[in-house]
């Protein structure tokens, strides 16, 4: 048996032609393969693979502990041999995961490309069941819940099954996972400890330019095609001229039990490769049949993911512009990315001092604020505000994120009238973010700021103008009653135009100068109210009210004048108000006694 490791397969190519970098086949010796345990091959150009014989080593390369494949030149891989890459997913019997096809599916049924692990390079086919769940062992998959999409609204799902040569390469499908456990434990990693069951992905890698078509403002689920992890940023960012350049996840709570569909609770996070950032689902659950969006009752939400560099075998949404056109995934979004360091490559950054501000803006990592908007404490809207400088305020693609299932109650970004999820923008401490919120009925809603690499000596405010409030949700929460659409009465703010409580404090010291300094002296002996004024004072007018409000002196007076006289001879002996208004609309009133 011939086993090439990987610096062998790369220094000493065995070439059947100027298209094929990499043949691996069996000799008059045994099998031959090549095993990779966490590195990368690449592969300069074609891969052309032979079958081996053996059950126990059939496949020519594999994939181990996050090893992966990356290949230079756009040329198809060919030959009747496998790769063999490892995958988990991430659900039961009840849930679903959103995959991609690492290799071709042309011919293929599903059973022919997922296998069950047993050793370092054994596996066994999967088998493949009609009824509602799947098992874990042996490895058994539910063909009833293996769809495709491509659309608009939930009648546009197309169930494939096991036939998976109806998948073109470049889409995704979901696909529930398996009850139980699978004790089989291969590289330090058990086969299924509990709803995380790991698929062994057989077949010719894809390699090159893939292209699958997307109708106008329709919703298509992509995944990624390579045994590779591929860069969102890249991808998203050359396909934003046909889509909105924004990735939808699909995430739905742990451990569900139910297969019907208004038990389902789950939803859609987004990822944005202008605010280079992900934020998570709002999970809501779904009518049975027609896929209406129903309220949910308890707050669960999704979880914060890490998704710059979408995994191996991983499938997203994307939504395409008005006109549409043709989605392409390419060897030049593929990396090499460790899941257990997903961030891990250090970038050239360049960094700017934004517009209006001292704070410094990274538009490879820019400042970011998660607001959450809980309504009615039943569930969570969380929206992501980041500012790259080489946005604009109008919606941008592959940056602002449009919404993606919209609640009855719900909150979004105002983006000249759309509404979005994330909205990226340069920063400019003088101006406000609208939003969008929106209750079905009479409920509670309350801002917060959940988290923010925002400068801390940088204030956060929730600006309500139906009452002039400004509330620093950095530091407190702002909850208010609502029951209907409003559009223009919230806003992020980051400067607050009311008083500091020092500037109140002085103003305050000012205003009781001010009315010091107007003098009122009821003389009882003469039956007369006289005031004098300062000489940079103004007034226009002067009123004399009981305590029922009644005026009982009412005159408008010189502005030029600084002493003034009023009789009370005729007035009842009692306590009255005295009012005083200014040419500069102030307004000082003082108490006298009369008693005649």
């Amino acid at each position: 048996m011939k086993q090439y490791y990987i610096i062998l397969a790369l220094i000493f190519p065995i070439l059947v032609n100027a298209q094929v970098d990499l043949y691996v086949a069996p000799s008059t010796n045994g099998d031959s393969y090549v095993y990779v345990n966490d590195e990368i091959l690449f592969v300069t150009k074609g891969i052309n693979l032979k079958k081996n014989s053996t059950g126990s080593t059939e496949a020519s390369i594999y994939l181990r502990n996050e090893a992966q494949l990356l290949q230079g030149d756009n040329i198809e891989n060919s030959g009747d041999g496998y790769l063999s890459v490892f995958q988990e997913g991430t659900s039961n019997a009840f849930d679903y995961n959103y995959w991609g096809m690492p290799v071709k599916t042309e011919g293929k049924t599903l059973n022919q490309i997922l296998y069950e692990p047993v050793d370092k390079t054994l596996s066994t086919q999967a088998r493949m069941t009609s009824n509602l769940n799947g098992s874990a062992n042996p490895l058994t998959i539910s063909t009833r819940w293996i769809y495709k999409f491509s659309g608009v609204g939930y009648s546009s799902w197309q169930h494939i099954g096991n036939n998976i040569s109806q998948l073109p390469t470049g889409l995704g499908f979901t696909m529930k996972g398996t009850n139980g456990t699978n004790s089989v434990t291969v590289n330090g990693v058990q086969n299924n400890p509990g709803s995380e069951q790991r698929y062994d992905f057989r077949g010719i890698p894809n390699n090159g330019n893939i292209t699958v078509n997307i109708n106008g403002s329709n919703t298509l689920l992509v995944g990624n095609p390579y045994p590779s992890a591929i860069d969102l940023n890249a991808f998203l960012m050359d396909n934003s001229d046909s889509t909105t350049g924004i990735a939808y996840f699909w995430d739905s709570v742990e451990n569900g039990n139910s297969h019907y569909l208004q038990d389902y609770e789950g939803g859609y996070g987004a990822y944005s490769p202008g605010a280079n950032d992900y934020v998570p689902a709002t999970f809501r659950r779904y009518a049975n049949q027609t896929g209406e969006i129903i309220e949910r009752d308890n707050d669960r939400n999704g979880r914060d993911y890490e998704l710059r560099y979408a995994p191996i075998g991983q499938g997203f949404n994307v939504v395409g512009t008005p006109e549409g056109g043709t989605v392409t995934f390419k060897n030049s979004h593929r990396v090499y990315d460790p899941s257990t360091d997903i961030k891990s490559q250090a970038k050239s950054q360049e960094e700017t001092t934004s517009a209006n501000s001292s704070v410094i803006i990274d538009n490879e990592q820019p400042i970011r604020i998660r607001l959450n908007v809980s309504l009615n404490d039943t569930y969570t809207r969380q929206l992501l505000v980041a500012f790259n400088n080489s946005s604009t305020t109008g919606p941008d693609r592959a940056m602002d994120a449009p919404m993606f299932g919209k609640l009855a109650s719900d909150a979004a970004f105002n983006i000249d009238g759309g509404e979005y999820m994330i909205n990226v923008l340069p920063f400019d401490r003088s101006k406000m973010i609208p939003l969008n919120v929106l209750t079905a009925n009479e409920m509670e809603v309350d801002f917060f700021v959940a988290g923010t690499d925002f400068l801390d000596n940088e204030n956060i405010f929730l600006y309500d103008s139906e009452n002039n409030r400004y509330t620093d949700i950095k530091k407190e929460h702002y909850k208010v009653q609502l029951n209907g659409d409003f559009k223009d009465r919230f806003f992020i703010a980051f400067e607050n135009d009311q008083p500091t409580e020092e500037e109140k404090v002085q103003a305050s010291a000012e205003e009781e100068e001010f009315v010091a300094a107007i003098d009122v002296f009821q003389n009882n002996n003469e039956g007369r109210l006289q005031v004098a004024v300062p000489q940079n004072v103004q007034v226009k007018h002067i009123s004399v009210y009981n305590l029922n409000a009644g005026a009982v002196i009412s005159k408008d007076v010189s502005s030029s004048e600084k002493q003034f006289s009023f009789s009370t001879a005729n007035l009842r002996d009692a306590i009255y108000i005295v009012q005083i208004n200014t040419v500069d609309n102030r307004t000082v009133t003082k108490k006298i006694t009369v008693k005649n």
